[in-house]
């Protein structure tokens, strides 16, 4: 059964989230409750839950924190439902950009939001639990190697945000880099796309492969394998001191022990590139663009190459660098802003295109905007698995394409369909804003609400809340209160319990006065004739 943790300081929120859905039905155990974040956490580890319901205010803890811990500690899961007292934009942006499944408002919870929240759950984890491509291959580091694999992979592509966070994903991950220098190799599998072979035995023997190779260098030196694609993978190379001054000879025995191994096991040949060597594991992107540049020159009869001493891997005074992009991209998904999203990645490829032979920054600049995207979407692997879903590698096959052309077409396409999910989802979030802004006001009829006032409660700018109001709604702000307060005044007055005045003040008006013109306005009568026409 799919293992569910519930968390939120709310006894009663507890009990209602417990008994609200029939959750066999769903096949659902709920493993256990939490009432703050650290608990939340320790409950984490202990039990592995699949799914979480998490309250984004908590002691200690709050949700948001325990579910930025889990990303960077365990990947993607388990998933997370945010649940919130009130909608506030910058906790939104913040679940968002943790790859929050859903986020459910309190005072709107029903059976009905909140299973299609949970249906909504479930077909992602059945989705991820598909993707057989992050599953390790008997012998691997147990469960772990999938975080592995993530952590080299934005290693290598230079995706941490600064060396702090990498810092503490790799004790998080209890990697050892005590090592004196480190180098990578990016290696490509041969004779392993065979179309008479099912995805499955395809799968099986690219793993097979991988082990193979991990068990026969290890035997010799230290490294980390990390899997890429189904046909690529790289080799971190960890190069003692005794090691160093020889290291070219040393990879070079070592490789192709690996590649005579796999070849009478798998009858599949292995083509290596060997990187430049690095002191600091911090800059190993540097070592794996050398290697791929290297790659280029290694062929079938010349199936190991190892980077000129020499090779600065480009001319540095004209390198494309996609990290002056990438705060504005993230700033792009923070602020669901689909056209700076359109204009950024436009330019990126715009400049390949007139740079048509730098090939491999192209394919660098591709890989990185993949990789930068999927965690800031709920959802960013099915949602990209979506965008190429008519191709059989799926985002995978970028890993296929050979010409910068090619590159830019993907890009292209990667784009269009991001940007088309940021605009559906802003299109949702705005409405959803006025919907709350609405419900808010209809629930406080009896003060005085203002659009400054109600703004600064939703954390918006007047100008931006009347904005959304125009757009989403047949009435401004000013006009939907009026509404609201007339329709509920003629409630009042149909009761007959109450005067005039008495009326005015228990809906916030300034005075008698000023609420029968109001009414007046609106109705075309005053108050006291439409109480006497009711009578």
């Amino acid at each position: 059964m799919i293992k569910l943790l519930l968390a939120d300081d709310e006894p009663l929120v507890l009990i209602g989230l417990q008994s609200m859905l029939k959750w066999e039905d769903y096949d659902i155990e709920i493993c256990g409750s939490a009432h703050n974040g650290d608990q939340a956490l320790e409950m984490i580890k202990k039990n592995s839950p699949d799914l979480v319901i998490a309250d984004i205010k908590m002691p200690l803890k709050s949700g948001l924190d325990v579910m930025k811990i889990c990303r960077e500690k365990f990947g993607r899961l388990p998933l997370f439902i945010m649940l919130t007292s009130f909608e506030e934009f910058q906790f939104i942006k913040q679940a968002i950009s943790y790859q929050a499944v859903d986020y459910l408002i309190k005072l709107e919870l029903t059976p009905e939001s909140l299973s299609e929240s949970i249906v909504k759950a479930l077909d992602l984890l059945r989705e991820l639990k598909k993707d057989e491509l992050v599953r390790p291959a008997p012998g691997e580091r147990g469960g772990m190697q999938p975080f592995y694999d993530k952590f080299f992979v934005r290693l290598l592509n230079n995706l941490f945000e600064n060396k702090e966070q990498y810092l503490m994903q790799k004790n998080e991950l209890g990697l050892d880099f005590s090592f004196q220098a480190y180098v990578v190799c990016y290696c490509e599998i041969l004779g392993i796309n065979n179309e008479n072979m099912s995805n499955e035995k395809l799968i099986k023997l690219y793993s097979s492969t991988i082990q193979m190779v991990r068990e026969t260098i290890t035997k010799f030196m230290a490294c980390y394998i990390t899997s890429l694609d189904m046909r690529h993978f790289n080799i971190t190379f960890c190069l003692s001191e005794q090691e160093i001054p020889v290291y070219r000879d040393v990879l070079k025995d070592v490789l192709t022990k690996a590649k005579s191994i796999v070849y009478n096991y798998f009858n599949v040949q292995l083509i290596c590139a060997v990187g430049s060597k690095v002191n600091d594991p911090y800059i190993l992107s540097e070592s794996f663009y050398t290697a791929r540049l290297s790659f280029s020159a290694a062929t079938p009869q010349n199936s190991i190459v190892l980077a000129d001493r020499t090779n600065n891997a480009a001319n540095e005074t004209d390198v494309f660098d996609i990290s002056l992009y990438k705060s504005s991209i993230t700033k792009a998904y923070e602020e669901l802003d689909a056209d700076a999203l359109h204009d950024l990645i436009t330019q990126i490829s715009t400049y390949f295109g007139e740079n048509p032979s730098r090939r491999l920054q192209a394919m660098d600049a591709a890989c990185n905007l993949l990789y930068m995207v999927i965690p800031m979407l709920p959802d960013g692997d099915k949602i990209i698995s979506q965008i190429f879903a008519d191709d059989p590698e799926g985002f995978r096959c970028i890993y296929k394409k050979r010409t910068t052309g090619e590159i830019i077409s993907w890009m292209l396409q990667l784009r269009n369909g991001l940007c088309e999910t940021l605009q559906n989802r802003k299109q949702n979030y705005k409405s959803r804003i006025v919907a709350n802004v609405q419900k808010y006001i209809r629930e406080n009829l009896n003060k005085k609400l203002t659009l400054n006032e109600v703004a600064a409660l939703f954390g918006f700018s007047p100008n931006y809340l009347s904005q959304l109001f125009s757009r989403y709604t047949d009435c401004s702000f000013v006009e939907y209160i009026t509404r609201e307060k007339v329709a509920a005044a003629k409630k009042m007055m149909t009761a007959g319990n109450e005067k005039v005045y008495e009326i005015a003040e228990n809906l916030g008006f300034e005075s008698a006065f000023y609420f029968s013109k109001v009414f007046k306005k609106l109705e075309g009568c005053s108050p006291r004739d439409y109480m006497k026409n009711k009578l």
